[in-house]
């Protein structure tokens, strides 16, 4: 049902789950609401575009072969799905699997979605306007693609491989792929998996899985040009950076927390207990609010720039991921568990004073 209200710890009504006792515990100053509504069942991941001022989202059900997966777009003021796309059959394939969606990422200098298809370790361009096929790259260009960023100012669009140590590289404009970008750990070689822009300052963040690092890549060259060990995570899977005080905001699913570092040296400012499986972080530099998705507790913690906990978004399910709108408000992907009927959804939290 569109326009479901949530319940809220901290900033609003008490009735989720409690604050993790490590976190930060201020008074807050900000009141929390938030919003829900149904989608189609496997949703992934979310972008909004300030252009076509739409919301865009993922889904797709199942291990392979994966046959049933959408394309949605979705009005943010409902809530409710406007138009939706099924991807085509993947070619190589005999088993009816389609180039199922996951990642997702807006252009909005051309009006076009990408999407990642990590089953078939591709990508794919769409049209915003109607969800038409633009172009779908073949079957391996990206092993295991996981997330896109875009780059709409230098026409570049990067798209991570967990199944390597590569952050893979296209022109957004001629949708032709360019050399990727290489990360070097110090030891065994990482995994990245969520990407993080700082375009102010032409830096590139990955972090990876395995090794808890975070990679620094300069955009204008391609190289990379620091590695940062973030210590005391398991998992660490989700990062943000906030451009304007130089900070990076890094979320790690196996050790439930949050670790914000100086992305100038790599030093540790402030290490957070979120919830179990904090999968996915997002920085607002509108409010100056971190999200981060407690996958596994099924809530969404609210943290101002000094770490202090906002609220605790009881979401339901599993909060999968996380996008922002240039008016702050956070967007989050709620995916279902076998025995949670609030799952599926899309949650719309917005932050006041």
């Amino acid at each position: 049902m569109a326009g479901a209200a949530l319940a809220l710890a901290a900033g609003c009504a008490s009735n989720a789950p409690a604050t993790p006792p490590s976190a930060a515990t201020a008074t807050p100053v900000w009141t929390v609401s938030a919003q829900s509504a149904s989608l189609p069942p496997g949703v992934y991941q979310g972008a909004y575009s300030a252009t076509a001022q739409r919301l865009y989202a993922t889904s797709a059900i199942g291990r392979p072969p994966v046959k049933e997966s959408r394309l949605l777009a979705i009005d943010p003021a409902s809530l409710r799905v406007v138009d939706s796309a099924v991807p085509a059959p993947q070619a190589s394939r005999t088993d009816g699997q389609v180039q199922a969606v996951y990642g997702l990422a807006v252009d909005d200098a051309r009006s076009q979605v990408w999407t990642t298809n990590t089953r078939s370790g591709s990508v794919a361009v769409y049209r915003q306007a109607d969800l038409s096929l633009v172009k779908q790259f073949p079957d391996g260009a990206v092993p295991h693609a996981r997330d896109v960023l875009i780059d709409a100012e230098h026409h570049r669009a990067y798209v991570s491989s967990p199944a390597s140590n590569l952050i893979h590289v296209f022109d957004s404009a001629t949708l032709q792929p360019l050399p990727g970008i290489t990360l070097t750990g110090a030891g065994e070689a990482p995994k990245p998996m969520s990407l993080a822009l700082d375009a102010a300052r032409q830096r590139l963040y990955a972090v990876s899985l395995n090794t808890a690092e975070v990679f620094a890549i300069d955009t204008a060259t391609g190289r990379q040009t620091a590695r940062y060990t973030v210590p005391g995570v398991r998992g660490a899977s989700g990062i943000a950076v906030d451009s304007q005080a130089q900070r990076l905001y890094v979320a790690a699913q196996k050790s439930g927390d949050l670790t914000v570092l100086d992305a100038r040296d790599g030093k540790v400012l402030q290490h957070l207990a979120t919830g179990a499986g904090a999968l996915n972080v997002a920085f607002d530099p509108v409010r100056r609010l971190a999200y981060v998705a407690n996958r596994g507790a099924g809530t969404v913690t609210v943290l101002d720039e000094t770490g202090a906990i906002q609220a605790q978004v009881d979401t339901g399910s599993a909060p999968n991921h996380i996008a922002l709108d240039p008016q702050g408000n956070a967007w989050v992907m709620v995916k279902k568990s076998k025995s949670d009927p609030r799952g599926d959804r899309v949650v719309r939290i917005e932050a006041r004073r």
